[in-house]
């Protein structure tokens, strides 16, 4: 059997929070810069110049992707903010899942009321017709949730590894 490497990559919908925090930097930048007219004027240039700059890395910091890599069965879920930085959110063996579903009522009813310890939404939107959800124990013996939106290359991926545990 050859190796197994997919990835994929997908950018985060923006919500109304991170909108939200985006407007706020806009108004501080005015915010500063009226002040900074009002009493500091000589100044004015390099405030409004460091106050833009901060806006600038609070509308990177809100702006997130998402990378799942699948190597020889073993999922990595990455979160990007802002094409700088870069944070592993999960790494799981498939052969660890206890199901792998799209999420639709027929196959999400049994976990409804499941308690879980971890749930990781990692899908580019919540109304995505594309989003799957995986159940499984991680390292600590926790339930964990993970839902996210992998394309048909990684569904072709896991089902080598866990054929039965696919739904579709």
């Amino acid at each position: 059997m050859s190796d197994v490497f997919v990835e994929h990559m997908i950018k985060q919908q923006t919500t109304v929070r991170q909108y939200c925090i985006r407007g706020a930097a806009i108004v501080g930048v005015l915010v500063v810069s009226v002040l900074t007219l009002l009493i500091l004027y000589t100044l004015l240039p390099l405030t409004v110049f460091l106050a833009v700059w901060g806006a600038r890395a609070v509308f990177r910091a809100t702006s997130y992707e998402f990378e799942y890599i699948v190597t020889n069965g073993e999922l990595d879920v990455d979160r990007i903010m802002g094409r700088r930085s870069r944070k592993r959110v999960l790494t799981v063996n498939c052969k660890d899942f206890e199901i792998l579903a799209p999420v639709k009522p027929e196959y999400t009813e049994p976990y409804n009321t499941q308690p879980f310890a971890r749930r990781i939404n990692a899908a580019g939107s919540p109304k995505s017709q594309a989003r799957y959800f995986a159940v499984f124990k991680d390292r600590d013996g926790a339930n964990t949730l993970l839902i996210f939106e992998p394309d048909e290359r990684m569904l072709k991926a896991f089902r080598v590894y866990i054929p039965r545990k696919i739904k579709n």
